[in-house]
């Protein structure tokens, strides 16, 4: 008789769809590990596998190396095929298992087998840059105070159940083609592409959309120290604004002036002076008085999104943006061939820019809206997105096989070379600034050289110096001293008659 009863199962289950590993769960419940993760992933360990030779790993332990690597998924630490393999390889040197591959690591194909036989459950993503600023910033707390603040201020204005709530943020458009793998012959060991320049300017559009899926026309910030031509706002979406910054990014009087004579009278001509939501990040060039003032008498309510959480909570990086930039790279390649390989300035820019707005999608708005819980309003949305802390820990790793939990650490956690140690320690090491002349080069030895020597002149002017350090203080604090004693004089006011000949004197 099993030790356990439906009502464990169930409450395992559940707990595993809540974001609890299988390990975890079976040890909070009571159920056996292997029991559990059978009901959860499906498996049949006592089933017939099929006709032709084993598989090197037995079911079992493929069932917890997906496991594995679901897990790390989670935790934003992913594995590539490369990993898979260094992590087969340490865990079968675990065992002490030997198998036919050389030195016990994965064969290539071998790695296409094992990905074919999980497909229902594992899948290859390129996967989004995610910072640890980032990573930390979405938590529990910080997205319940969030949701909790826009919640009440949805109720507040009446829009709980109305889509008046507009997002907007900037992106950087690049002109480098270069966005999928090409075909050549297979002898051949580079893959050139035929481009009009190097693909490294950066044009910054500024995009705006509401929970209905409508985009406002685009605001394009050119990279210039003087006033714009007319010819880099030619052939843009009818009501395309443009500006220039010394920087080429937004900065806060440009996006006062886009707010003032763009945004603002829309949104009146719009809602006619009912309340609206404005939700961005909280970036400086968006904050300033005068946006804020304005927001203010026409009835806009700016919510600032927490920092470092636009990834999960911004409409626009949740849905827009991404497939923005595919849509892009395909302009760009088509520009490429018809113009002849001429290369993408500012007087061309208006015009990509327009046939990028003509393949803007409504539906990728609205996705984004809902995606990130904003409208309608649901925190799990944003929870879904949150990753683990990313322990490392041999107690965190969702398995109690100790050799596949050692080869886990192993590829995660690997040694400490002397090399990384000696960087780690030059990272925190107090600097000191090296004399030079304008056009000098040093190199390490020489720059070593040099501190030493301006140590030693230090070392000697202060023997040569009649007071030495401590002597310095006490002399400091002689002054102090005396400050303190001159300020707690009283100060006699010069006579009214004094006054009145000084201005005199200074009259005439």
């Amino acid at each position: 008789m099993p030790k356990y009863t439906e009502e464990d199962l169930g409450r395992a289950k559940k707990l595993v769809a809540d974001g609890f590993t299988v390990y975890k769960a079976a040890k909070d419940t009571g159920v056996p590990y292997e029991t559990l993760r059978r009901h959860i992933f499906g498996i049949n360990v006592t089933g017939s596998t099929g006709s032709g030779r084993p598989t090197v790993l037995t079911r079992t332990e493929e069932d917890k190396l997906v496991e594995i690597l679901a897990y790390l998924a989670r935790q934003a630490f992913p594995l590539d095929t490369s990993d898979i393999c260094d992590l087969v390889q340490q865990f079968l040197n675990n065992l002490g298992r030997e198998t036919q591959w050389k030195d016990n690591r994965p064969t290539r194909f071998w790695l296409s087998r094992f990905k074919a036989r999980h497909a229902g459950v594992l899948a290859s993503r390129k996967p989004e840059i995610l910072t640890i600023t980032r990573a930390k910033s979405l938590t529990e707390e910080i997205v319940g105070a969030f949701f909790s603040m826009y919640n009440g201020v949805l109720v507040d204005l009446g829009l709980e159940d109305k889509p008046d709530i507009y997002n907007l943020d900037e992106t950087g458009l690049s002109t480098d083609p270069r966005s999928t793998r090409v075909i050549v012959p297979s002898k051949s060991r580079d893959a050139y592409l035929k481009t009009a320049s190097c693909g490294k300017a950066t044009y910054s559009v500024l995009f705006c959309v509401n929970a209905t899926g409508n985009y406002f026309p685009p605001f394009v910030v050119y990279k210039a120290k003087r006033e714009p031509f007319d010819s880099w706002m030619r052939g843009g979406p009818p009501g395309t604004a443009y500006g220039t910054t010394p920087s080429g990014w937004m900065e806060g009087n440009i996006f006062e002036s886009w707010f003032q004579t763009i945004f603002v009278p829309e949104i009146t001509k719009k809602h006619d002076g009912q309340p609206t939501v404005l939700v961005y990040d909280g970036h400086g060039s968006h904050m300033t008085y005068r946006t804020a003032a304005l927001a203010k008498d026409n009835n806009i309510t700016v919510v600032c999104l927490p920092p470092h959480t636009s990834h999960a909570i911004q409409p626009l990086d949740v849905a827009v943006f991404k497939p923005v930039k595919v849509a892009w790279a395909q302009i760009l390649k088509r520009w490429q061939r018809e113009s002849r390989l001429v290369a993408v300035d500012k007087s061309v820019f208006p015009t990509l820019i327009s046939q990028l707005w003509k393949e803007l999608d409504p539906v990728h708005a609205v996705a984004g809206f809902r995606g990130s819980g904003l409208f309608p309003v649901d925190a799990e949305k944003v929870r879904s997105r949150m990753v683990g802390p990313g322990s490392t820990s041999r107690d965190d790793i969702p398995s109690p096989d100790e050799a596949l939990q050692d080869a886990v650490l192993s590829v995660l956690s690997p040694e400490q070379s002397s090399e990384t140690k000696a960087a780690l320690a030059n990272k925190t090491k107090r600097r000191s600034r090296v004399q030079n002349k304008s056009g000098e080069v040093l190199t390490s030895e020489s720059s070593l050289q040099r501190l030493e020597l301006e140590a030693a002149k230090r070392a000697e002017k202060g023997k040569k110096s009649p007071s030495s350090q401590q002597d310095r203080k006490l002399s400091k604090k002689r002054e102090e001293k005396g400050k303190k004693r001159s300020s707690s004089h009283k100060i006699e006011k010069p006579s009214a008659k004094r006054k009145v000949t000084k201005l005199t004197t200074r009259s005439k």
